[in-house]
């Protein structure tokens, strides 16, 4: 039993893949971070003023990655469920031997390894046109900013998922999408928490904030990518509107934050399936 929901996890996730093909979507990401990936290592070096040695190009190049994935993901993904939902695809597919948990599973995975292979790709690109314009590479940084970068779009895959289980139509799941982005990349995440200790404290801020203030500041996804590369990768520390803070207590640390990340996607896929299993389609 569990290796035919294998089989038949497998051949969903396959053919998702093929769907993003046939639609245009993996060719277009692909197109696109293949492009971030030379512009940014062929750019690294144009300052005269800097020489290339002095520049890394890990740090460069995880700077456009990390704003870019939540933002291509989110855009690209949102929709994904919604609109085999509208066309009546959705109802073909349950028609098959194929669970609700399966194509949201499925869909995940899928998506997950455009993603993934988009930024490999923006990384293989990058790669020999910075070594011959002189910058600096250093591999350990590189493979392991590139991982994290990978965990992310995951992370920001499950939500888009997620937000197409919960929403009716594309527009609405395109919305819902944009501000997701907003919030979490600009942390106005960090003004929800804000907002309960300014009513909290009646309606007035206290001279010093609560420590669960904090630690719900560092729930955001983009918040925990920050404090994950801090202390692991401090030269991929920059390009977000967050920043780590100089004595950070123990869920502002890189294994919290890795928990952070993983239990994101563990949330977003469980509550993505759950609401999916009550819809009606």
């Amino acid at each position: 039993m569990a290796v035919d929901t294998v089989s038949r996890l497998t051949l969903y996730v396959r053919e998702d893949v093929r769907d993003t093909v046939r639609e245009r979507q993996a060719q277009v990401i692909l197109g696109l971070y293949a492009l971030v990936g030379f512009w940014v290592a062929n750019n690294a070096a144009t300052n005269p003023a800097i020489d290339p040695a002095d520049v890394d190009l890990s740090a460069v190049l995880a700077s456009p990655l990390v704003m870019l994935t939540p933002l291509i993901v989110l855009g690209f993904f949102c929709s994904s469920l919604v609109e085999k939902r509208t066309s009546g695809a959705l109802t073909v597919v349950l028609g098959l031997p194929f669970s609700r948990k399966t194509v949201v599973l499925g869909t995940l995975i899928g998506r997950s390894i455009l993603i993934t292979a988009a930024i490999l790709i923006a990384t293989v690109v990058a790669l020999p046109v910075g070594y011959f314009r002189g910058v600096s590479i250093d591999p350990v940084t590189l493979v392991g900013s590139t991982l994290v970068v990978v965990l992310l779009g995951i992370v920001f895959t499950a939500i888009a998922v997620l937000i197409s289980t919960v929403t009716r139509t594309a527009t609405r799941a395109t919305v819902t999408a944009f501000v997701t982005f907003i919030v979490f990349a600009f942390n106005i995440w960090a003004q929800f928490p804000r907002l309960g200790v300014y009513v909290t404290h009646g309606l007035s801020y206290p001279e010093s904030f609560p420590a669960w203030y904090d630690f719900v500041v560092a729930l955001n996804p983009m918040a925990a990518y920050t404090y994950l590369v801090a202390e692991t990768f401090p030269a991929l520390e920059g390009g977000i509107f967050i920043r780590a803070p100089q004595e950070p207590a123990f869920f502002e640390r890189p294994p919290f934050a890795l928990a952070v990340l993983l239990g994101w996607i563990v949330f977003a896929t469980w509550l993505g399936h759950r609401r999916f299993r009550a819809t009606d389609l």
